[in-house]
């Protein structure tokens, strides 16, 4: 199918609001024991979010289509959610390939002086009909601001083409970080290295899935995944840094696969990478098959977040050791994410 009609970014822009400025019963419904909002239920709202907008770029309704979440590319939390404060989620489709759509999101929090952005997020959906990927409309750029998103898209496309060229599992170490990890391991073999084993960091949470928490496809809702996820890694880094956590980044979010409702699923994760006060957990999903024990990965995340004093300021985090080649990968893995959500927002720049 060659001539679908062009869509414009206007055509499924998004809006949602969440009023808890002035709704006490709603915010009880999103606050932590600390009183600031579960960030993790936010990123559900994202991903359903994510969804409607899509259908709506590719009228999935009418055709019959299945559309997915594919990816999150990345979130960030660029200042603060204040939970006294009005909350909106914005968005739009960004950049399309042939069956799947980059959709931009923006959380915005309202002040007196109007709406602050505080988090963006990028969600790569894929359309597909009877198994097999469908065409996606084309989109159609009007504005130089319409252009600029789909050029940075398409950027954000190539990137994330050349990580998974770059993974752990397909390329072998650089010099420089092959030397790295035989320091670790002479540090390591004489007692020498200060920190915590990465082993020590891993944590386990193991749920079984519930049709409450089931998507119009009568698959496991991917929000949901991605807040189990988000709050496994949170309580990972409560224990690992035995302060006060503050989320700072998805570095990207992988669904390979769907879960079904009714799976065992298990989310492991631990702690990959140490800065002076920042770090990096993964988390990776896996659904358990009871009756012949084998298990199958259905999702791979990473967040990023700062240990916190009781003034929200940053301190100072043990160093994470590695005590095998598999998790010296992961190390090197992670100081590659960790790195490079620096240089992104290092290069970050606000848009309306």
């Amino acid at each position: 199918m060659t001539d679908l009609p062009p869509k414009r970014p206007n055509d499924s822009r998004f809006e949602k609001r969440f009023l808890f400025g002035s709704d006490p019963g709603l915010r009880e419904k999103y606050i932590n024991f600390h009183g600031d909002l579960r960030f993790g239920m936010l990123m559900e709202e994202m991903d359903s979010a994510a969804g409607v907008i899509a259908y709506d770029h590719t009228d999935g309704f009418d055709k019959d289509l299945t559309i997915v979440t594919a990816a999150c590319d990345r979130i960030d939390l660029l200042c603060p959610l204040q939970s006294d404060r009005d909350l909106r989620i914005l968005g739009q489709v960004n950049f399309v390939g042939r069956s799947s759509m980059e959709v931009g999101l923006r959380m915005e929090s309202k002040t007196p002086n109007g709406w602050e952005l505080v988090s963006r997020a990028y969600f790569i959906m894929v359309a597909r009909k009877d198994e097999h990927a469908f065409q996606v409309n084309p989109l159609q750029q009007e504005t130089e601001e319409d252009h600029r998103r789909q050029e940075e898209g398409k950027a954000r496309a190539e990137l994330r083409k050349r990580s998974a060229r770059a993974h752990y599992l397909r390329t072998p170490p650089s010099a420089e970080e092959g030397a790295l990890l035989h320091e670790l391991f002479i540090e390591t073999r004489g007692g020498t290295s200060e920190g915590i084993p990465m082993a020590a960091t891993q944590r386990q949470t193991t749920i079984l899935m519930h049709p409450q928490n089931r998507n119009i496809h009568h698959k496991v809702f991917g929000g949901y995944i991605m807040r189990m996820c988000f709050e496994t890694a949170w309580a990972i880094a409560h224990l690992f840094c035995r302060r006060r956590p503050l989320f700072i980044a998805v570095d990207h979010f992988d669904f390979f696969k769907p879960v079904e409702i009714g799976s065992i699923v298990s989310f492991n994760g631990l702690v990959t990478y140490t800065g002076h006060t920042s770090f990096l957990v993964e988390v990776t999903v896996e659904v358990m098959h009871p009756m012949t024990g084998a298990t199958e990965v259905t999702n791979v995340s990473y967040f990023t977040f700062v240990a916190a004093d009781e003034q929200r300021r940053p301190t100072p985090v043990p160093k994470i050791i590695p005590h095998s080649y598999e998790e010296g990968l992961k190390y090197l893995d992670g100081g590659r994410r960790y790195k490079a959500g620096k240089d992104i927002k290092a290069r970050q720049v606000e848009v309306d």
